[in-house]
């Protein structure tokens, strides 16, 4: 499949298009947000989760509606009709507010090596839900594809941990809190695909930064209602006087929630929902680069032949 770039209007002199746009921009929001995991683990741990999450979503819708406003002289996208509003705004809020806030408190408890193990099943969520809604059949590559992709980052994100072993041993109890938790976040982040999905189907002329501002908006209204009054604004200010848990917030929210976000709305409309989904959570692949700089956690050799099998997976998407 071929997709037109989307800054080169029909006609234009420079009108062109690259094969796989959006399995390839799937890809590069996977690469973004694997670096942003780092910087969201250093803020967590200076700022505390609560203070993250309650900050990372409006500072993103912030970023968003500057950047709306630049690029189409409107804060708002008036134009969207408010059915897929809803479904677009279903998706913040069940991938951002609630999916990626179960993973951030799984992360502090059972450590990113499980909680991205599960995070492997969000395609799953995806695929049934694309398929049964929207009418995605894949074929036989593609489904073999999401099979090898979703069984190598299980091999690679259960690979034997190395390094201090901070989550080496971990009660049972709070191991199946942790494990619960990270399920939480893959069925969120597989609805919200599929929501989304849905909100700009048949939608052929919808902006992805308009669709990603609507979603970062709701996801933040519905976080704030609901936790903001349960917190002492005394301690969420106090927190915010670490100044390099603060800047590591400023970075994670331009690369993630910003950036990352944007670009997998693009992925999602331009390609099959379920595709872009087992690509996106293509993360725990990508973050052992940044792992392996940042904390000198070396791979081990069962990570390495997950990368390698799900790198052949992805291939085979690409083929389908």
């Amino acid at each position: 499949m071929r997709y037109r770039l989307p800054f080169n209007p029909p006609g234009h002199p420079l009108d062109a298009t690259i094969p796989h746009y959006g399995e390839t921009m799937a890809i590069l929001a996977a690469v973004i947000f694997s670096w942003t995991s780092v910087f969201f683990t250093t803020a967590g741990r200076r700022l505390g989760v609560t203070t993250v999450n309650l900050l990372r979503l409006p500072s993103g819708a912030l970023c968003l509606a500057a950047s709306h406003l630049v690029l189409t002289g409107r804060l708002w996208p008036e134009a969207m009709a408010w059915d897929q509003q809803l479904w677009i705004g279903a998706s913040g809020i069940v991938g951002l507010a609630i999916g990626d806030s179960a993973l951030f408190r799984a992360f502090t408890r059972i450590g990113p090596r499980r909680s991205m193990a599960v995070m492997a099943l969000a395609p799953v969520f995806t695929v049934v839900l694309a398929w049964g809604m929207l009418g995605e059949e894949l074929g036989l590559w593609a489904l073999t594809g999401v099979a090898v992709v979703i069984g190598g980052v299980v091999l690679a994100s259960i690979g034997k941990a190395e390094g201090s072993g901070t989550f080496g041993t971990i009660a049972p109890r709070v191991l199946t809190a942790g494990l619960l938790l990270a399920l939480v976040g893959a069925a969120g982040q597989g609805l919200g695909s599929a929501f989304a999905k849905m909100g700009m189907a048949g939608a052929a002329g919808m902006d992805p930064l308009g669709a990603t501002l609507v979603r970062m908006v709701w996801a933040a209204v519905a976080y704030w209602v609901v936790v903001l009054p349960q917190q002492k604004p005394r301690v969420l200010l106090e927190s915010l006087r670490d100044r390099r848990g603060v800047l590591a917030l400023i970075v994670a929210t331009l690369m993630g929630p910003f950036i990352s976000v944007w670009i997998s709305l693009v992925a999602i409309k331009n390609t099959e929902a379920g595709i872009a989904q087992v690509l996106l959570s293509m993360v725990p692949i990508f973050v052992v680069v940044p792992a392996w700089i940042v904390y000198r956690d070396r791979p081990s050799l069962r990570s390495v032949i997950g990368i390698a099998i799900a790198i052949g997976g992805s291939a085979l998407l690409f083929l389908r």
